[in-house]
């Protein structure tokens, strides 16, 4: 009998697992992820005569056309299975926009975007944004707006 998608990659993620609670090498990750690609071509091979539902067809569809991409965390173990850190660095900006009702204008909208790029990668570095942005200003030789002296 052929395991379900969901349980493929369920078996990918807890492989991956594995390899971070050092139960597996490397090298047993990289035939990890060739088990894990051969049961999906197995899946995908297995076509019922009605031909698949339609969103089953789409999903496919997707995970042949991105097939390199899906298991990058099985070759490279220092990547993530999962987007979340991505997701949770774009909350505070989705949450601007609905509280404020989002930019009014082009200009405005790749201003926002500029500074929530600039005040997240200065948390990502450790660094205060605020003392950053008075170095930049100092190094083109003004003062930062609001601070003249």
């Amino acid at each position: 009998m052929l395991p379900n998608v969901q349980q493929v990659l369920a078996t990918a993620r807890i492989h991956y697992r594995h390899y971070h609670a050092r139960n597996l090498t490397l090298e047993d990750l990289g035939s990890k992820r060739t088990e894990v690609e051969n049961s999906l071509q197995k899946i995908f091979k297995a076509t019922p005569k009605k031909g698949w539902p339609y969103d089953a067809q789409r999903l496919i569809n997707r995970l042949k056309r991105h097939w390199e991409e899906w298991f990058t965390f099985l070759t490279y173990p220092e990547v993530k299975p999962d987007n979340n850190d991505a997701e949770r660095a774009l909350r505070p900006i989705v949450i601007h926009r609905k509280v404020s009702g989002g930019a009014r204008s082009d200009w405005g909208a790749e201003l926002v975007t500029q500074m929530f790029s600039f005040l997240e990668t200065m948390r990502l570095q450790g660094q205060n944004a605020i003392v950053q942005l008075c170095e930049l200003f100092s190094l083109a030789g003004r003062s930062p707006p609001g601070l003249e002296m």
